[in-house]
């Protein structure tokens, strides 16, 4: 029984030491996402790679294991990372998209809806105000497991 319980603590200690996994703005849709990933069926996550730089975040690397954070902001998940791809959208396949989609129209249209948000936070960050959203714009993309959920 201790040793489950030190178990449990050091779990505990290390999903806090973890940088977070957050999806979106606390809410609905964050809780959709938190949901999904742990139930494992979004397995995937993309976004610009000028979004990284935006918030001050370093790429994703395989290997990395991040917090899953919900609306409460609690740590909900323990997750890895097993793949980090660049690309730009236009060259994202269905392979690709199904870790986040059912299909790849899907993934373009929610990723674009999502992307076109930044783009006035784009524009400020690069001094650019003409500067416009394409299908040519990098992307990263990252593949993941989730490695410890529930009762963290």
């Amino acid at each position: 029984m201790l040793t489950h319980q030190l178990t449990k603590a050091t779990m505990l200690a290390d999903i806090d030491t973890l940088p977070p996994l957050v999806f979106g703005e606390p809410g609905e849709f964050r809780e959709l996402m938190v949901a999904l990933v742990v139930t494992g069926q979004k397995t995937g996550s993309s976004n610009l790679r000028i979004a990284y730089d935006l918030a001050g975040d370093p790429l994703p690397v395989v290997g990395t294991t991040y917090a899953l954070v919900d609306s409460a902001n609690t740590r909900v998940a323990v997750v890895e990372v097993l793949e980090v791809l660049e690309h730009t959208a236009a060259e994202a396949t269905l392979e690709l998209a199904r870790h986040e989609s059912p299909t790849l129209e899907n993934w373009h249209t929610m990723h674009h809806d999502y992307w076109q948000t930044l783009v006035p936070a784009i524009r400020q960050h690069l001094g650019d105000p003409d500067w416009v959203l394409t299908d040519t714009e990098p992307v990263i993309s990252k593949v993941f497991r989730v490695t410890q959920a529930g009762a963290v």
